[in-house]
C-alpha cells in the first residue's frame, strides 16, 4: 500500500521491514497520500479528525502517525497504545511506541516494545541494537552485551553495532576482547570514523603512541567530527617528543573551529617543548578562560555565535546540534532550526528541528522556552502549503 509506505518512511529508513497485515482504509487514500508526499500533517490531521472515525488499525496508525508528526508525543502515545492493544502482533505502532519512550527517556517501557520486536522479528539487527542502548541506559551492561551480540551476529558488518558492543565491554572491563572486535572490523573497513576513533583510544590507553598516532591521522585525513580522538592524537605526538605534530594538528584544528581546552592546552604544551613561551603563555589564558566558564553548554553556544557571526552558518548549526545532543536542552534544537530558517531559508531543515523542539520540550517551563514555543507555533501554522 503505497500511502502507509510513505507514512512510515521514517521509521522504514531507521528499522527496515514493518508486519503490516491490515486492510484498505475506509477513507480518501490519495488525499491522505498527497499531504504525505507534501510532508503537509497539519492538514493530513486536520483532514483524518474532519471525517468519521473509523475503529480499523490503519485509520489509527494513520491518525497516530499524523499525531506524531504534528509534535503531539503524548496523544500519539495512547494512539499508538491502543493500535497496540487491538493487534500485539504488528510491529509498527510498536515501533513508534519505543522510540516515543526513548525520546522521552522512559527506557524500562522503551525496551518493553524493543523485545517485542525481536521476538517478531528476530533477524532484524536493529532491533537488538536497539534494545541493548536500553539496557545500556538502565545499567544492565550484562544484557546490553548479550543483545548486542546477537545484533553483532546478525550484522557483523556494522560500524555502529561493532563501536556499540566494544563500547559495553569496555564497561565490563573487557579491553582486551573490545579492541580485538574493532581490529576485526577495521581489516574489513576503515570508512566509520567512530570505531577509527576507538582503535586510536585503546591504542593512546595501552600508550602505543605510534600506533595512535597511525590510525589518529587516518581519523584526521578522514576529517572526521568527534574531537576525542584528536585529542588522544595530540597528546600522542607530545608523548613521541613530536611538538611540530601537536602543533600542526592544533594549527588544523583551529581552522576547523574545534579547539577545546584539552586541545588549546597540549598545543601549549608543545610550543613551551620548542621554547616559545609567549605562546603557550597565551594559550594557557584560553585554558584558563575555558576552564572558569560556568555550564559546558555555554561554550557549544559560544562557537554557535560566533559561527554565526562569520557566516558560517551550517557550522554554527552543527555546533547547536551537538549540544543537545551532549546535554539535551530544547533550547539549543530551536538555535539550530533557527540558523536554517534565519540565514539559511531552508524552511524544510528548519521544520524538523523545530519539531523536534516540540517532541523534547512538550510542556514549556522557562519564559525563553514558552516564547520559543510560540514562535514555533507561528512559524508552523503559516508554512506554505
Amino acid at each position: 500500500m503505497k500511502a502507509l509506505y510513505i507514512s512510515s518512511l521514517l521509521i522504514t529508513k531507521l528499522f527496515g521491514t514493518f508486519c503490516f497485515s491490515w486492510g484498505q482504509a475506509g477513507y480518501n487514500r490519495a488525499k491522505l497520500d498527497e499531504y504525505y508526499q507534501n510532508q503537509d500533517y497539519e492538514q493530513a490531521l486536520a483532514y483524518l479528525q474532519s471525517i468519521v472515525p473509523a475503529d480499523t488499525n490503519e485509520y489509527l496508525f494513520d491518525l497516530g502517525y499524523v499525531t506524531y508528526m504534528n509534535g503531539h508525543a503524548k496523544e500519539a502515545r495512547a494512539i499508538f497504545t491502543t493500535l497496540y492493544h487491538k493487534d500485539s502482533s504488528s510491529c509498527a505502532p510498536q515501533i513508534y511506541l519505543a522510540l516515543l519512550f526513548e525520546q522521552n527517556r522512559i527506557y524500562d517501557s522503551a525496551l518493553f516494545y524493543y523485545q517485542n520486536l525481536t521476538r517478531l522479528l528476530p533477524k532484524n539487527y536493529k532491533y537488538w541494537q536497539a534494545g541493548a542502548r536500553q539496557w545500556a541506559r538502565l545499567n544492565y551492561t550484562d544484557s546490553a552485551v548479550a543483545y548486542a551480540q546477537k545484533s553483532y551476529q546478525l550484522n557483523p558488518a556494522s560500524g555502529s553495532v561493532v563501536y556499540d558492543l566494544a563500547t559495553y565491554l569496555k564497561i565490563q572491563k573487557r579491553k582486551a576482547e573490545a579492541e580485538q572486535l574493532v581490529d576485526v572490523f577495521l581489516k574489513q573497513d576503515t570508512t566509520y570514523d567512530p570505531v577509527i576513533g576507538q582503535k586510536v583510544a585503546f591504542c593512546f590507553t595501552a600508550k602505543r603512541y605510534p600506533e595512535a598516532i597511525r590510525w589518529g591521522k587516518l581519523y584526521q585525513r578522514r576529517e572526521a567530527d568527534f574531537p576525542t580522538p584528536y585529542v588522544n592524537l595530540l597528546y600522542s605526538y607530545l608523548n613521541v617528543n613530536d611538538p611540530d605534530g601537536a602543533i600542526s594538528l592544533y594549527k588544523w584544528m583551529e581552522l576547523k573551529n574545534m579547539i577545546a581546552e584539552s586541545i588549546a592546552y597540549g598545543a601549549a604544551l608543545a610550543y613551551a617543548a620548542k621554547k616559545n613561551y609567549k605562546t603557550s603563555d597565551s594559550l594557557l589564558s584560553v585554558c584558563l578562560k575555558l576552564n572558569i566558564q560556568e555550564p559546558a553548554v555555554t561554550y557549544l553556544r559560544a562557537k554557535g555565535a560566533n559561527a554565526t557571526s562569520m557566516k558560517n552558518y551550517k557550522q554554527a548549526a552543527t555546533y547547536y546540534d551537538t549540544a543537545y545532543y551532549m546535554f539535551h536542552d530544547p533550547v539549543d534544537l530551536y538555535l539550530a532550526g533557527n540558523i536554517f530558517d534565519k540565514y539559511l531559508r531552508d524552511t524544510a531543515k528548519a521544520t524538523i528541528y523545530y519539531r523536534k523542539f516540540q517532541f523534547a520540550c512538550t510542556t514549556p517551563k522557562s519564559p525563553d522556552e514558552v516564547s520559543i514555543s510560540q514562535y514555533i507555533k507561528e512559524f508552523l501554522s503559516t508554512r506554505k502549503r
